[in-house]
């Protein structure tokens, strides 16, 4: 598949007080929905909520027309696409609040998908409890784990990831306007090259240097 080339080659060479994104958050209590917006082609997002079910493709997006596309992100190379064909998808997989992925849309308009669930809790501790993101080294596709939004190189609270990344860390988000990968931000000297804007359900790739793997962890509000 062309895209999956020219996506593997981009890939190669690279708060409650802050919920506010261009996806809609119905509610900042433990239950709640989020809509994200998908526009024709490519978007790269993530599930926001834990839906208490697994998380499986087959219920996260049920609503999408056919031939939409899901695909995944596997360490160095990007996982066979599932699609969606006659009402059904063709496979199953589970897509967890931190697991960033692709979606391709065929609709010519924009569409949205609505998730919903609860704050991702695992141990069920509730506020102030702390969810992880394991980053290994070199490039993975992640979201935020709990619905926060917020520029992701400044806010060290709710996002907290800035801090946890060591020099020569990147950060690299994909353009669903234009269908191409923006310019990666690097940190070089403790200091980033640039802001890093991160929306409620945006997936986007964590580049670690060697030496360097880390866990993301975030706190429930």
């Amino acid at each position: 598949m062309k895209i999956k080339a020219t996506l593997a080659i981009a890939a190669a060479t690279l708060a409650v007080g802050a919920i506010t994104s261009q996806a809609q958050v119905y509610s900042q209590n433990i239950v709640g929905y989020v809509n994200v917006p998908l526009v024709k082609g490519y978007n790269m997002i993530a599930n926001p909520l834990d839906d208490g079910n697994g998380n499986q493709l087959t219920n996260l997006f049920a609503s999408l027309p056919n031939k939409s596309q899901i695909l995944t992100w596997h360490g160095t190379v990007y996982d066979t696409s599932i699609g969606k064909g006659g009402g059904v998808w063709g496979g199953n997989t589970n897509l967890p609040p931190g697991l960033g992925f692709f979606l391709n849309s065929p609709s010519a308009t924009t569409i949205t998908n609505t998730f919903s669930g609860s704050l991702y809790d695992p141990a069920g501790q509730g506020t102030g409890d702390l969810v992880t993101n394991v980053l290994p080294v070199g490039y993975t596709l992640v979201g935020s784990q709990l619905p926060y939004a917020g520029d992701a190189t400044l806010d060290n609270t709710n996002l907290a990831l800035a801090p946890v990344l060591a020099n020569k860390s990147q950060l690299l988000s994909w353009n669903p306007s234009t269908q191409v990968f923006n310019t990666s931000v690097g940190k070089g000297g403790g200091v980033w090259g640039g802001s890093f804007p991160v929306t409620v359900g945006q997936g986007f790739f964590v580049n670690v240097p060697a030496s360097h793997a880390t866990n993301w962890v975030q706190t429930l509000p």
